[in-house]
């Protein structure tokens, strides 16, 4: 009797250290197959294929998206020759009197501007007149006297003003059109 109950102790001390073997061993084999499982469902063992003819596919499309712009881009017309077109003036219906910058002197002009495009520019130029006005005010009055004596000192203003003039219409409306800035009173005292 004493052997049957040393062999059923044996077999009870056996059976414990079999049970945790095995879970562990099953626990392992289900983790490994839960993350093959997972990476097959990933697309981790699939061929790089897939992903060159997805990156292929989006730069293709990026190369017509750009395409595309260009083909809507404005495009640059050249101008035609300017004697042939018709010649628009447009005289600023009131003067500009500005006072020199450290100085007791005034200047008072009145411009007129010139264009070989179409009315629109004109219109512009009337439809923006205010600000038009204070950009060419504000010009006027940074101006002091050595500048006023120098020799060239209207052909220069008169550049400046037409690119002041063609600032604010190119913020305003996407093109200036000014080709010119004639002065057809110019006074300073």
């Amino acid at each position: 009797m004493s052997e049957e109950v040393a062999a059923d102790g044996e077999a009870k001390a056996k059976k414990p250290w079999l049970l945790i073997i095995g879970i562990v061993f099953g626990v392992i084999i289900l983790t490994v197959g839960t993350v093959i499982g997972t990476l097959f469902a990933t697309g981790f063992f699939s061929e790089d294929n897939q992903l060159e003819a997805e990156l292929a596919e989006i730069e293709a499309m990026e190369g017509d998206a750009a395409e595309s712009e260009e083909a809507s881009a404005p495009e640059l017309l050249e101008t035609p020759n300017p004697s042939r077109l018709e010649t628009l003036y447009f005289q600023m219906p009131a003067a500009f009197t500005a006072n020199l910058a450290n100085s007791r002197k005034v200047m008072q002009i009145s411009i007129t501007v010139m264009t070989h495009y179409d009315q629109l520019v004109i219109d512009n130029v009337t439809k923006h007149e205010p600000s038009i006005r204070a950009a060419i005010l504000a010009r006027l009055s940074s101006i002091d006297e050595q500048q006023s004596m120098a020799p060239d000192f209207r052909a220069t203003m008169a550049e400046e003003l037409r690119l002041v003039i063609n600032s604010e219409l190119e913020s305003a409306e996407d093109f200036g059109g000014i080709e010119k800035v004639l002065f057809t009173e110019f006074l300073m005292q």
